[in-house]
Parts: structure tokens; sequence; C-alpha cells
């Protein structure tokens, strides 16, 4: 177990020093100069604040531009950010916390916006962790927040609650950004996403269907495979028998059970595709017999011997975080961390003395793999050791494994 967690270390620090991935880009500074140079892309999630760069793709001198020293910054084939400094409505939108204001709760700040879409008007796009606002400009109107809010209603007689909308986002393009090319039933039916949107302005700035189509089909998106897995668990089990009460712990033989299993990913569609969810359901099966200890003599501690056996046989269902780091266009290593939660699990003890039903608990699992083409994956997954009896105090178990499993993505 230590050369195994010796070598998903090795494998995740030569990962990460794979991962610094530094692009053809450029930055304009407050001066008005533009300088190409090669930023490091992280497919950013949150709008940043500052970005890291290098004049050449060899350059070992890597340099930081901030928001207070650059005012636009983008990299080819990816996003670019434009400074500006703007009202933005600081509304807590989560259920939990929501307002019962109509309207913004403005502040004024200097932000880098990420441009969505360019043209006789162009759409920009903010999100600060749950926080997410669009912005727009046009030649007459300097950039602005598209407003919307969601907000509650308390009635003033029967004290009903009701979630409201202000969609003065509507209003807002139906004075500043509408032509021939739109109308007012299609504003009518916007909403405040990132798709219809972006097909707006494409369509106020006379893009053709082909190219509206193009653009949002290369927008980022979330992708979702479903995987069958097989592969071989070595195990793992021993069984605490409470000597107080006169049993000896016992040891059973360590085996190799096949494993097999289906397994869904969802792949999120930022920082690069590097981050997922998953949860799996695996099988797993356990027999053994064994010998152990049962107190004879008090006096000089004697034990006798006594046969015992063990059956365990159970789903397991892992919902897990998955970390990405690609090696190149094909190849890719992971590690991933999961909760595991027994489905149908049975776990039986019978010996001469005791015979046991168990109930099993929870544990934890990690692992590291190899993906290849999205297609084939590979991993060693740990599953820390879980009680088989948490039901039997003070009997108790140790079962654990490591697996290896061949993953084949179906879709």
């Amino acid at each position: 177990m230590k050369k195994l967690l010796l070598l998903t270390l090795f494998l995740y620090f030569s990962a990460v020093n794979a991962q610094i991935s530094f692009e053809k880009g450029y930055f304009i500074s407050n001066n008005g100069t533009k300088t190409e140079c090669f930023i490091k892309n992280i497919d950013w999630y949150n709008n940043p604040v500052d970005f890291k760069y290098k004049l050449s793709v060899d350059d070992t001198d890597i340099k930081t531009e901030t928001i207070a020293t650059a005012k636009e910054f983008g990299v080819e084939n990816g996003a670019s950010f434009k400074r500006a400094t703007v009202k933005i409505d600081m509304s807590d939108n989560r259920l939990e916390n929501i307002s019962t204001t109509k309207n913004p709760v403005w502040k004024e700040d200097t932000l880098f916006l990420k441009i969505v879409t360019q043209g006789q008007a162009t759409l920009y796009y903010y999100v600060n962790k749950d926080m997410v606002r669009f912005f727009y400009e046009t030649a007459n109107v300097p950039t602005e927040q598209l407003v919307f809010k969601e907000y509650l209603l308390i009635d003033d007689q029967t004290n009903a609650k009701t979630t409201e909308e202000n969609n003065y986002f509507k209003q807002q393009l139906f004075n500043n950004v509408k032509n021939e090319n739109t109308s007012e039933n299609e504003i009518k039916r916007l909403t405040y996403k990132t798709e219809p949107l972006v097909k707006y302005f494409l369509k106020y700035n006379d893009a053709d269907a082909a190219t509206i189509e193009k653009t949002i089909n290369t927008k980022n998106k979330g992708i979702f495979y479903l995987k069958v897995s097989a592969g071989a668990s070595f195990t793992s089990l021993t069984v605490d028998g409470a000597e107080s009460s006169g049993y000896q712990n016992a040891k059973y033989d360590n085996k190799v059970q096949p494993t097999f299993g289906l397994e869904a990913e969802y792949i999120f569609p930022f920082n690069k595709n590097k981050w997922s969810a998953f949860m799996g359901l695996f099988y797993q099966k356990y027999e053994d017999s064994q010998d152990y200890g049962v107190l004879y003599s008090v006096t000089n501690s004697q034990h006798v011997e006594h046969p015992s056996t063990v059956k365990y046989s159970g789903f397991s269902l892992p919902v897990g975080v998955r970390h990405y780091f690609f090696l190149n266009q094909n190849s890719k290593i992971f590690i991933n961390g999961a909760y595991v939660v027994t489905l149908g699990g049975k776990f039986t003890y019978e010996s001469k003395y005791v015979n046991l039903d168990g109930k099993t608990q929870g544990n934890f699992a990690c692992g590291i793999g190899y993906n290849f083409k999205n297609k084939i994956s590979t991993e060693i997954r740990y599953n820390a050791g879980k009680n088989l009896l948490n039901n039997y105090m003070p009997f108790s178990t140790n079962f654990s494994s490591v697996d290896l499993l061949v993953s084949y993505t179906v879709f």
C-alpha cells in the first residue's frame, strides 16, 4: 500500500507539472500598447483579476499583469476579457437569501468582462461563484449590465410568498439592441441565459444562420459519459473478535476477486474540462474460512481454535469528484475521491459460538488513472476499510480493497 501511495504521488506531481500551458495570446496595456505573448490559459470559470504570461514559449521569466495594468487580454482560439468600470447588481439570488426588493443593489466596480460576441452590439459575461451577470455595449450605450433579478413578493393581506422576476433586460434590449433582424416577440421570449442571449446578439449583428449555429455549438458545454468497467479487486478482511469477551481477532486471506460495474460521469464546462463528478455501481464479493481463538482457560489464558466462515456480497455506489491532467490531445491522467455507499450489502459471520448477520457502513475511496481519447481508461482505486458488522458491538471488521479497473466509454 505504501508503494501504491508513493506511485500515486509521483504521477500526481508529474501531471501537475505537465499542466502548465501557455498559449498564444495578447494583452493591451493602459497606454494602448498591444503585446503579443503566451498567456497561461486556465480556462477561467470565475472572471479573473490578473493573468500570467511570458514573451516567448521557451521563456522562463513568467510575468503577471493585473486589472490595474491591462485593459484587455485574450488567448488565441480562447477567451478574451475587457476591463470596464461598471455598476453591477450585488443581489443574492440564492433561494435562502433571496431579497424582497425588486430593484438591483448597485455597486460600482472595475471588472474584467468576458467578451462573448462582438459587433454593432457586444455581449459580455461575468461570473463570480454564484453570481452570474451579462453586460452589453453599443455605439451609443456605454457598457452596462443587463438587469435580471429574482425577488420575493409577500402579499400584504395573506402573507403568501411568491418568487417574481425583474426582467428589465428585455426593455434594455428593446430600447437599444433591436433592428430589422430582431422582433419584439423574440425579446419577450428571451431568458437570462448564455445561449439565447448569444443567439439574439448574433442575429442583431446580422450573422447568418450557419454562423449562429456554429457559435452556439462551440460554446463550452458539459459532457456526459456512460462507462462499463471490469477488473480485479485485491481484498483483505479482519474481524475484531472482542478479546475482552474471550474472542481473538481473525485475519482472513487476501484474495483477488473479479469486479464489474457501471459509471456515469459529467464533465463540467469550465477550467478546460478538467473537473467532473461521477457516480458508479460496482459489485463486490468475498468468502473465506479461518480458525479463530476462543478463551478456554482464564487462569493461563488458553484459547481453543474453532473454524469460522465469512461471506460478503453487495453493490458499492461511489459518488465523487475527478480532476484531469492533460498530457497531450489524446492522453490524460486523473485523480479522484469519493464517498462509497453500500447497497444491498449482506455479510455473515458463522462460527461454533457466534453467528452474525452484519450491516455495512460507508467508506471513502481514492484513485489515480489514465484516460485515452475519452474512450478507454485504467485506474488504481483504494477503498478504505469499512465495518461490515456495524450493528454488533463489540465485534467489528475492517474490509478494504485495491481495485484495478479498465473502463470503456459506451457514449
